[in-house]
């Protein structure tokens, strides 16, 4: 089963292949209903708990969040998470080198979740 979200001036892209266990999400993400917009994903995701991946991948390739996506991000994890013994789940947080900003909030989802194999990893472009 696949998602594909395609991005727009507001909102990522979505690309999540279930039965590869990868989920990315990249671009800008200011959708002014947040919930409305990330729900079909949460209700892919609801089917992949149930029978995940041996192994998940979860990229985030992001220019610029919201607050509100910040919660969006923060449950997604965590709910992954949730899925220790289930699926290996690797978090990979890419920021463009010259943006403090996006390395600071990778360091950030890293440090709420310090068990979790989390990379933080500095690109020229994104």
């Amino acid at each position: 089963m696949s998602l594909i979200i395609e991005a727009t001036v507001k909102t990522p892209k979505i690309d999540f292949n279930s039965s590869d266990g990868f989920i990315s999400i990249s671009g800008i993400s200011i959708p002014e209903d947040p919930q409305e917009f990330f729900e079909p994903l949460d209700v892919e995701l609801n089917h992949y708990i149930s029978s995940p991946a041996e192994n998940t991948s979860l990229e985030f390739k992001l220019e610029y969040f919201n607050t509100s996506t910040t919660l969006i991000i923060r449950n997604l994890i965590r709910r992954l998470h949730n899925l220790s013994g289930k699926t290996n789940l690797i978090v990979k947080w890419y920021f463009e080198t010259d943006d403090e900003d996006m390395e600071e909030a990778g360091g950030e989802f890293k440090m709420l979740f310090k068990d979790i194999n989390f990379d933080i990893i500095g690109v020229e472009k994104l």
